[in-house]
């Protein structure tokens, strides 16, 4: 019999004997307890003596306190024993939550896996084991961070110092590799379980197989990529034979003649700008677009697509600050990128500035980054969106309103992908109404 048994026991035994003993006590005074409550004046009379009404209370009080003491010794004798019970109770409770908790956790259909204080995998659930194609005791013991691989093998120690610092690693793409070889795309998370209490930290590992997502991306951005060279070359011809149009090569044309020729250039213009967008992300995506370092002339970009965009500041009549400080004039970075990166911020706030506005490209460096920062009085960013807005596809709802806006949402993811493709970054601030400032480092 299990302890907990015994003092179950022990406790009935306890608590039949003292309610017995109540029950004794109530039955051998029952006559006198009875009389008493249905003709209660027959014991306070008036001709009876003072000492027999004295004896009578006494005797009263004293079946009183024989019943309290009895109830009190039968709450002393059983507090152990209940206390007892009420324990194996919650643990057995417990016990029950546990087993749940460990089905749901061997069942899970995401990889879960229990890391010691050293990274070491323990208590892979079954999901995890079909991750790695293994059984438990193949991969248990062995260090999880030990199978990030592929191109993210170089990052696998910094995250175990992470980790053994009891940082959270939250969604970090890596790749890992199963026991077949196999390289898988994945998103790892790591949270410390680590708690009061506790003798060793612990971590607890999640594996979300994103490979299938990756190869439905890739073949994506190949098509892109394939679609966007196929239209590359009529749009040019397009744009050539425009061209001839416009400046009458082939014989003289009427004004609306002019106007329509004019319109189609224009689109053709802008077909021709969008599918370089597209050209430059799925080369960004694909990682066919390195950065060629070569001695550059930032200034002289700059110029030039304050130049290509002259056109249209014009008729807005905007105000441009050039504040180029005498630097970046012969900097080591690759021209063609960083011309992109100009071209988008520059063109976007002359389109979403107002007529009569100002905007400002402005050169700064310190000793630890260089700093290009364009900056406008425009419609600006709602603070509510400006989380979203290096995301694919993304426009603000203020600039789709208005009338003048076209746009693909593609501009500024990639710049910051272009930047970050540099060694830089891209950061900004912004007001609805009140314009944006956009800083780039490279």
């Amino acid at each position: 019999m299990s302890p907990q048994a015994k003092n179950y026991t022990a406790h009935v035994l306890v608590s039949l004997i003292l309610l017995s003993m109540l029950v004794i006590i109530l039955f051998l005074t029952k006559g006198f307890i009875q009389d008493f409550f249905v003709n209660p004046p027959s014991y306070f009379i008036e001709n009876s003596s003072i000492e027999e009404v004295y004896s009578k209370f006494i005797f009263i009080f004293i079946i009183i306190v024989i019943v309290l003491i009895t109830f009190i010794f039968y709450l002393l004798l059983t507090f152990n024993s209940r206390y007892e019970l009420n324990v194996w109770n919650e643990i057995k409770s417990l016990a029950v939550s546990k087993q749940q908790f460990k089905m749901l956790y061997d069942s899970a259909p995401i990889p879960y896996l229990i890391l010691d204080k050293d990274g070491n995998i323990n208590n892979p659930n079954k999901a995890a084991l079909r991750f790695f194609g293994a059984y438990p005791e193949e991969i248990e013991g062995k260090n999880f961070f030990s199978y990030i691989a592929g191109e993210y093998a170089d990052k696998a120690e910094s995250f175990f110092q992470n980790y053994k610092s009891r940082l959270d690693i939250n969604r970090k793409e890596v790749q890992m590799i199963s026991k077949n070889g196999n390289i898988k795309s994945v998103m790892i998370s790591i949270f410390d379980l680590h708690g009061p209490g506790s003798i060793e930290a612990q971590g607890l590992a999640i594996i979300i197989d994103i490979t299938e997502q990756k190869i439905i991306e890739k073949a994506k951005t190949e098509f892109l990529s394939l679609a966007s060279h196929q239209l590359k070359t009529p749009l040019a011809t397009t744009r050539w034979y425009s061209e001839m149009l416009m400046t009458e090569g082939t014989g003289q044309l009427t004004n609306e003649q002019k106007e329509y020729i004019k319109v189609l250039h224009i689109a053709n213009q802008n077909m021709i700008e969008l599918v370089d967008v597209l050209l430059n992300i799925s080369r960004i995506e694909m990682g066919s677009m390195s950065a060629d370092s070569v001695v550059t002339n930032v200034k002289e970009l700059s110029d030039s697509v304050v130049n290509e965009l002259a056109l249209q500041i014009s008729n807005k009549k905007l105000n441009i600050k050039l504040e180029y400080n005498n630097l970046f004039e012969n900097v080591k970075s690759d021209p063609k990128l960083l011309r992109i990166i100009i071209q988008n911020l520059v063109s976007n706030s002359v389109k979403y500035t107002p007529e009569g506005g100002i905007i400002s490209i402005t050169f700064k460096e310190d000793s630890k980054e260089r700093m290009i920062i364009v900056a406008d009085n425009g419609v600006g960013i709602p603070k509510d969106q400006q989380e979203h807005i290096f995301s694919k596809m993304f426009r603000a709802d203020n600039v789709k309103s208005l009338s003048n806006s076209q746009g693909t949402g593609l501009g500024l993811y990639l710049v910051k992908s272009i930047a970050v493709s540099l060694g830089g970054d891209i950061h900004f601030s912004s007001e609805e109404n009140k314009g944006s400032v956009f800083t780039i480092t490279f």
